[in-house]
């Protein structure tokens, strides 16, 4: 029997390595709620550039100083695992000094997400989705963080089931709630209907699957399918 720290510790673990998709449906909205959600996914990207402008000023920074590239070769070049855990060591604290950590963007986005009127959640979804952005610059093969553009397409995401966009089930039916917008899907396919059956079996017993899905991680090292956000795209014409 496991610790309720433990619990939440795997459950978190299990999230991160979890595989995710996205099913794409057609909201059953007013033209005046879409309105409404189209300013707020504005607000949202606004708020997004002005921190990718404060990550990217930091990160040239960082990049622009001699030492800082020096470890990086000379990480890149070692293969003694001792050598390869300090020269990691001297990046990260490089990269304190810089201001190009996730606590840095995570708190920025705190007072940048109240100038933009963006709910928490929104604006701490939106912060993570621009440090995982800044990882692949640090870490992977990411050249650039790009900004987003107006007119690009409308997008909402909470990172979790019962904030921001939050879901729920009346008469067998998913339905949503944004603020006090109450909005369902429309079903076109199949697809979608079985997609649909998988998210209400979800809820159901949301619970039960999320003991599996941590006992399952735990015992076989292995992620079973799981449901753990809300998205809300909004295709305009």
């Amino acid at each position: 029997m496991i610790s309720d720290e433990e619990y939440k510790k795997a459950l978190k673990q299990f999230h991160k390595l979890s595989y995710r998709h996205i099913l794409s449906a057609e909201t059953d909205m007013s033209s005046c709620d879409i309105q409404k959600v189209v300013k707020l996914s504005d607000r949202i990207r606004k708020a997004g550039n002005e921190l990718i402008g404060l990550m990217r000023k930091n990160y040239d920074r960082l990049m622009r100083t001699k030492r800082y590239r020096k470890l990086l070769k000379l990480y890149g070049s070692t293969k003694d695992d001792k050598k390869r855990k300090y020269f990691a060591g001297q990046l990260n604290e490089m990269a304190k000094q810089y201001d190009v950590t996730w606590d840095f963007c995570r708190k920025s986005m705190i007072f940048i997400g109240k100038k933009y009127n963006v709910d928490a959640v929104f604006a701490l979804t939106k912060a993570e989705d621009i440090w995982r952005g800044m990882e692949k610059c640090l870490y992977g093969n990411g050249n650039i963080l790009h900004f987003s553009k107006y007119r690009d397409l409308p997008c909402i995401r909470a990172k979790q089931i019962d904030r921001g966009i939050r879901i729920f089930v009346t008469d067998n039916k998913l339905q949503f709630k944004l603020g006090r917008t109450v909005f369902g899907i429309k079903i076109n396919d199949r697809f979608q209907t079985d997609e649909v059956n998988a998210v209400l079996d979800y809820l159901a017993e949301s619970e039960i699957m999320n003991n599996k899905a941590v006992q399952t991680l735990m015992d076989e090292a292995y992620c079973i399918i799981h449901i753990d956000h809300a998205m809300l795209l909004l295709y305009q014409n």
